[in-house]
């Protein structure tokens, strides 16, 4: 009645590889913070958010 589910060799990188796409993208935001600059940080900051 109950079938054991036979995975393949390759399904076992999935997680590593999507902990890996997830991981670049955090990163990617993370420079991008860091590297912004003065102005455009102050630009930012008066952007109205409340509406």
């Amino acid at each position: 009645m109950f079938r054991n589910v036979i995975y393949e060799a390759w399904l076992n990188w999935v997680p590593y590889v999507s902990f890996g796409i997830t991981g670049l993208v955090f990163l990617t935001f993370i420079i991008r913070a860091v590297a912004l600059k003065k102005d455009r940080m102050d630009r930012m900051a008066q952007l109205p958010l409340d509406d």
